[in-house]
């Protein structure tokens, strides 16, 4: 699967709304990011939101369960 296509997919799975964001996720995590919330969603989590915390290495998952709220950071060491 090609960047550009991972982009639109960290877009429309992990809602990051602005493009150059999408890419750069895409750039740098590949699907990572798509995997972790597939498998979240299989146990039962619901993504509540995405950001990024630096802009350039951390991406911020937030994602919930029950009335349980957790954060998951995708770090590019």
């Amino acid at each position: 699967m090609d960047v550009f296509e991972l982009a639109r997919r960290y877009h429309e799975e992990l809602g990051i709304e602005e493009p150059s964001f999408a890419t750069m996720a895409a750039e740098m995590f590949e699907d990572l990011g798509l995997k972790l919330l597939e498998h979240l969603q299989e146990e039962g989590y619901t993504l509540k939101g995405t950001r990024f915390l630096d802009y350039d290495k951390t991406l911020i998952l937030q994602i919930m369960k029950g009335e349980r709220n957790f954060e998951i950071a995708l770090r590019k060491a």
